[in-house]
Formats: C-alpha cells, sequence, structure tokens
C-alpha cells in the first residue's frame, strides 16, 4: 500500500472525542448486496471498529467508488488520527487496465485502501472450503465452483453466518495462496494473480 496518507479533516472532530471506538468505511461494487451483507456481519461487539458499510449505488469503476467513499469519508466527519480506516472492496475481473488503474489510485495517496479479488469476491469465500491455484476464466466460473460446495449461492447471498465458522481456515488458504504468488513473482493487483483476493487482511483487522 501506499505510505503516509493525508486527512481530509476539515472542522473539530467534537463526533470522535465522543465516540468509543475507531472506524472503518467500507464500499464494494454496487452490483450486487453480498460485500455489503458478508462485511455487515462483523458488526458485533467484540469488533474493535464502529464497521459502515457504505452502498456506491452501482458504481462498478475503482476511480468513481474512490470518488464516493472519499465523499463518504467526509460526511462522517472520519479522521486517520483517530484510528478511522477506509477500504474499497473490488473486483479485479481478469482486466489489466482495471488493475492498473486501482495502481494509480494507490499511488496517489489518499485515506482510502484497496481490497482486489480476482477474479471476483466468491475467491474469497472458496478458500472457506479448499485451497486451490486453479485460475477463473470470469466471475461466473468462480460462482459456478462455489456452487458445487453451496447449492444456494447468489450474489445477493448473506454468507457470512453460513462462512463464519470456516474463518480461520480461510484467512490460512488465503494467506498460503498470496505466499504462491509472491513465489511466482507475479505483482499484485495483476491479472497473472488468480485466482487472488486480499479479503483476509480486511477480516484479520476486524477480527484481531
Amino acid at each position: 500500500m501506499s505510505g503516509k496518507k493525508r486527512s481530509f479533516s476539515k472542522k473539530a472532530r467534537n463526533k470522535h472525542d465522543r465516540k468509543e471506538k475507531p472506524m472503518v468505511i467500507i464500499t464494494a461494487e454496487g452490483r450486487n448486496e453480498t460485500e455489503s451483507k458478508y462485511f455487515n456481519g462483523f458488526r458485533t461487539a467484540d469488533c474493535p471498529y464502529i464497521i459502515k458499510v457504505h452502498k456506491a449505488g452501482n458504481i462498478t469503476d475503482p476511480t468513481k467508488l474512490a470518488i464516493s467513499i472519499r465523499k463518504r469519508w467526509e460526511d462522517e466527519e472520519a479522521d486517520i488520527r483517530t484510528g478511522d480506516k477506509a477500504f474499497v472492496v473490488v473486483d479485479l475481473d481478469n482486466k489489466d487496465s482495471k488493475a492498473r488503474e486501482i495502481h494509480r489510485l494507490e499511488n496517489e495517496n489518499n485515506i482510502e485502501e484497496y481490497i482486489v479479488s480476482n477474479p471476483s469476491f466468491e475467491v474469497w469465500y472458496l478458500l472457506h472450503y479448499d485451497y486451490s491455484t486453479h485460475s477463473f476464466i470470469n466471475a461466473d466460473a468462480a460462482i459456478r465452483e462455489l456452487k458445487k460446495h453451496y447449492k444456494g449461492y447468489e450474489k445477493n447471498s448473506d454468507m457470512y453466518p453460513l462462512l463464519k465458522d470456516k474463518m480461520s481456515k480461510a484467512i490460512a488458504n488465503a494467506d498460503k495462496l498470496e505466499d504462491y504468488h509472491n513465489a511466482e513473482e507475479h505483482s499484485h493487483p495483476d491479472v497473472h494473480c488468480n485466482p487472488y483476493t486480499d479479503v483476509h487482511n480486511l477480516v484479520k483487522l476486524l477480527t484481531e
């Protein structure tokens, strides 16, 4: 990730003086609600953060997602100095142009960090069941594989209750997959990292 990030703070943060926990703002592509439902599952008393899941409408473009979450950051009066964080959850869809766009956004040194899956978020769900380096031609292929484990899966499914007991296994598998791509000297995000996901890094933050 990029280095020191600047704050969008513009006025006194009396709101932050009152809150007990730092805030995590999460935005995801707006084509469906599976990611939003999943991250809302972490909103428990034990979570070290106040979780704000931001719905970005039908936006799927990384730059527009970045603009959207920066606006929400200002609206929430968030501040990195109080431990607040912002994350954009995005699918790479095996698109090199999208990878280049995310790299550019990361280098802009703004408040948000990027949680990228390739080709799609379903890679994270699959890692709850098995470790595999088998690549997927597109998101539909990943969904077909996931339906071998959970036949009822749809893009708006709430997967958190179903998968929460398998979370440790998924994190271990995601770490292993990351090591695999590092050994192959694949730069991430990159279309050559397939399958791949950063979701485990955000999950670690919300659970540890």
